[in-house]
């Protein structure tokens, strides 16, 4: 009867020693942001997990009963914590990170500045003064939700869009029977019927409409008085530099991960001088509908900037954010940025970038 017992204890251990679940978590940061990146593993020698863009992450494989969990982040102060796990059912773990006591380049955005365009300065200009003119801004194009031209004129005092014609639908101001003269970027571009539905709504920056030539300012009147029907101002959006291209994302990071380790990447607190923004102070752009809507938050974001002053795109990365969109104008900010690499004694190394920038209403 003794050896059918031990028989049977060493197959309940063994089944045991088996038996594995699952944990799944959200990983944040003090300030509310979900953290990307981050490592997750069970101690000592688990299986290493990274959280995604919204900071989930999920652990498989872990051994049943009580076992440590660590997640750690570069910028943060890693934690970790023992966790019962059961077979079967997940259990959630949810995190919340502190930064790590290294200095952090940080900026206060506390206003929607426009995109520099010096198309644009007349038409603004024209807009804060609101003389004679009718204005439809980008803000209020987003706020109708209208899909095409016309629609945006629908509702505009003295607007008449009449029937088809030899370019489509036509537009006339109040008692006028003839087009009026349109502009494009400040140029004309038509003194008779123009077919407003060719224009693309979302490339639209802003509309300007004097409905008579008396109303009509300067720098749009148009040759041989031909504004005697009113004008149509269309400015186009500003155009954004695009992203570079970049190695495969993941690829990059687990060489990163390698480098720090390695010494060869430097952080913050390892180096004697920091990298340097050469360009002047960063032109992040607070999403505009996040500003009219009141939204605040914050977004922090990781580049490597080398020993030659060049920022690796292959390393550019959301840390945390409290909306993506925060986290995508401060990326779209360093698309025309220089740097000046940062210095270990008298050499030039390179160094992981941290910035968080704030996003705040006055």
């Amino acid at each position: 009867m003794g050896p059918f017992l031990m028989s049977g204890t060493l197959a309940a251990q063994e089944s045991s020693a088996a038996a594995r679940g699952t944990v799944r978590g959200l990983v944040r940061e003090a300030q509310g942001g979900s953290v990307a990146n981050a490592e997750v593993q069970w101690l000592p020698s688990g299986t290493i997990v990274r959280t995604n863009a919204d900071g989930r992450f999920v652990l498989s494989a872990v051994p049943v009963g009580r076992v440590t969990l660590r997640v750690r982040r570069v910028g943060f102060v890693a934690m970790q914590r023992e966790v019962d796990v059961v077979e079967g059912a997940p259990v959630t773990v949810d995190w919340q990170l502190e930064r790590a006591p290294q200095q952090l380049n940080s900026l206060q955005v506390t206003a929607r500045r426009e995109p520099s365009d010096a198309r644009l300065e007349g038409f603004r200009t024209r807009l804060a003064a609101k003389r004679g003119g009718h204005f439809i801004t980008r803000a209020r194009i987003e706020q109708t939700g209208n899909r095409n031209m016309l629609d945006a004129f629908r509702g505009v005092p003295g607007v008449r869009i009449g029937s088809e014609g030899r370019m489509g639908r036509v537009v006339r101001f109040r008692s006028n029977n003839c087009a009026p003269l349109v502009f494009i970027d400040g140029f004309p571009a038509s003194a008779a019927d123009f077919d407003f539905e060719s224009i693309d709504l979302n490339m639209v920056e802003g509309i300007e409409m004097y409905m008579s030539s008396s109303s009509v300012p300067p720098e749009l009147l148009g040759p041989r008085g031909l504004e005697q029907c009113g004008v149509v101002a269309i400015w186009s959006r500003p155009t954004q530099l695009r992203l570079p291209s970049t190695r495969n994302t993941e690829q990059r990071r687990a060489e990163l991960v390698g480098q720090l380790a390695a010494g060869q990447v430097k952080t913050a607190d390892q180096v004697d001088s920091q990298a340097v923004l050469l360009t002047g102070e960063l032109d992040v752009l607070y999403p505009e509908t996040l500003w009219r809507t009141g939204v605040d938050g914050q977004a922090t974001v990781e580049f490597v900037v080398d020993d030659r002053g060049r920022l690796d795109w292959g390393t550019v990365a959301t840390v945390s954010a409290t909306n993506t969109d925060f986290a995508t104008a401060v990326i779209q900010s360093l698309v025309a940025t220089k740097w000046q690499a940062a210095l270990k004694g008298r050499v030039a190394v390179s160094q992981l970038f941290v910035l968080t920038v704030a996003f705040t209403h006055p």
